[in-house]
């Protein structure tokens, strides 16, 4: 059986699928921002390109997805034909929830971040 997006109900699942995966890709992001995250001076000092490559690729894929998820979401809600119209309303608020989180990972990361060599 292919994959296949026809149906509402098929892209209502397909929306909370990808706020699964953004969810995934923020909370990675999130933990190698907060393994080296230094409370008292409220910075994080970053030493390698190698890390600041994978924060910013999981903060940027976390709001691509939730993106595209928010509105494959925003699309299936209001639609007659769409006989699970709770699935797709949780998608919306969830990958909503989800870019949220990634706006704000990624705006106080790029705040206190700060390169040492």
């Amino acid at each position: 059986m292919a994959f296949s997006l026809k149906t509402y109900e098929d892209q209502a699942k397909f929306s909370v699928v990808l706020g699964a995966v953004a969810t995934v890709a923020i909370v990675a992001a999130l933990g190698l921002i907060l393994q080296r995250f230094d409370w008292s001076a409220f910075m994080i000092p970053i030493k390698s390109k190698l890390r600041l490559v994978a924060i910013l690729g999981g903060i940027g894929v976390a709001g691509l997805l939730s993106t595209a998820g928010f509105f494959v979401s925003l699309n299936t809600a209001g639609q007659k034909r769409n006989k699970n119209q709770s699935l797709s309303w949780t998608g919306f608020f969830f990958n909503a929830a989800i870019l949220t989180l990634a706006a704000c990972v990624g705006v106080v990361f790029m705040l206190t971040k700060i390169s040492v060599s």
